[in-house]
């Protein structure tokens, strides 16, 4: 009788060893839509919490400079 037995309980979807994309994909190359929010230049982090604040630095200062920008 086929179906889920105790010993196929593992869900692939979750597991970081299977890659998301297939060979051919990265060949092909694999297209996304994103926005430029600005740049800064910013020491190197060597945390999460400085890469953090780092990317909120550059939204808060892109975000200052479109306002003063629309102002003129």
């Amino acid at each position: 009788m086929p179906g889920k037995t105790k010993y196929n309980l593992v869900d692939d979807g979750h597991d970081l060893r299977i890659p998301l994309h297939n060979e051919e994909a990265f060949q092909h190359g694999i297209n996304f839509e994103a926005k430029y929010i600005g740049s800064l230049d910013v020491t190197r982090p060597s945390s999460r919490v400085e890469i953090v604040a780092a990317m909120r630095r550059i939204r808060v200062s892109s975000h200052f400079s479109l306002t003063q920008d629309s102002r003129r």
